[in-house]
């Protein structure tokens, strides 16, 4: 997806976690142990669901971020935000990525097809804060 807000007006969306449930109607609370960095750990709190474990494998600051989880059989799930400058602004690329059994069409379906909105209410989010 792409928006004409530079960079880093998305990127603080990213960087500040308390901000998330603002843009990603899907996460109740995203607490961390500490600052945004790579492995740093927290819980990923989604709405009717339990609270799980979130790891921070990398952090590209200002333009890419990744997330992993695990879902309840313990197939590690992978989320990675990338941003990329591009000549009217900026492109929003989310990706996910399950390592397993269930990785299946139809389970992939049900993680990703939240995706889209997401990332509008991401740049609707950060257009506001960017006023």
């Amino acid at each position: 997806m792409e928006t004409a807000l530079p960079q880093a007006a998305v990127w603080d969306c990213y960087a500040d976690p308390a901000l998330r449930p603002e843009w990603d109607k899907e996460v109740r609370e995203l607490p961390l142990d500490g600052p945004l960095a790579p492995g740093m750990r927290g819980t990923l709190e989604l709405h009717g669901l339990p609270p799980t474990d979130l790891t921070i494998p990398s952090v590209i600051p200002g333009s890419a971020l990744t997330t992993e989880v695990c879902i309840p059989d313990g197939t590690p799930l992978r989320f990675t935000y990338h941003l990329a400058e591009i000549s009217r602004g900026t492109r929003v690329t989310h990706r996910a990525e399950l390592d397993g059994p269930p990785a299946g069409q139809e389970f992939g379906a049900s993680v990703t097809a939240p995706a889209p909105d997401t990332m509008r209410a991401l740049i609707h989010f950060a257009a506001t804060r960017a006023r």
